[in-house]
């Protein structure tokens, strides 16, 4: 059973050698990608990422104004952007010595478009799987606040209308029952008129 990526994510090449930048769009053209876009050097890219999002970032080192490990490192830190980096095959241990811990994944040149194209695949599935996370934590931590706010109205209930937590608990479900309404919108009416 194949998983069936979300389509459209956002790519960076970030690299000074236009053949490179040239040859992964070549073999990321194909795929179900949103837009591909690329930058020559981190000084840009820095500027840009204050307006913009990618999910994926490819950075072919070295850069024309640094070597691009650091940017790679400052992207992943900063951002929910996954980070390829692209590497002469004499240091990719050391640079994924270093930026293996940060999450960032390492290729060493000559790069094969088989070899690049698994791992832009495997980014995006990361990223769809930490997307789905973010969106259960969110839902929990909205479903903890409901909560939170239906016992602080169950508590107004039992010391202002003498109700029993029971009492009070079945009021606040009944009330939102009948007026088609959450639990956490009958607390915050009756929080608001008891301030």
């Amino acid at each position: 059973m194949a998983l069936t990526l979300t389509p459209g994510h956002d790519i960076l090449i970030v690299s000074s050698n236009e053949k490179f930048s040239a040859s992964v769009l070549r073999t990321l053209s194909e795929g179900r990608y949103g837009c591909i876009e690329v930058r020559k050097s981190a000084s840009q890219v820095k500027r840009e990422l204050v307006d913009r999002s990618y999910d994926i970032a490819i950075v072919n080192t070295p850069l024309s104004d640094e070597t691009g490990v650091d940017l790679g490192i400052d992207i992943s830190t900063r951002f929910s952007t996954g980070v390829i980096i692209v590497t002469p095959g004499d240091i990719s241990e050391d640079v994924a010595e270093k930026v293996t811990d940060y999450g960032i994944f390492v290729l060493s040149k000559p790069v094969t478009a088989k070899a690049l194209k698994r791992s832009v695949r495997l980014m995006c599935a990361l990223i769809d799987k930490l997307k789905g996370v973010k969106e259960k934590v969110i839902s929990l931590e909205e479903k903890m606040e409901e909560i939170r706010i239906v016992n602080r109205a169950k508590w107004i209930l039992i010391d202002s209308d003498g109700m029993s937590e029971e009492d009070a608990h079945r009021y606040i479900g009944k009330q939102a029952m009948d007026r088609c309404v959450s639990k956490g919108d009958i607390a915050r009416e009756i929080i608001a008129s008891h301030d």
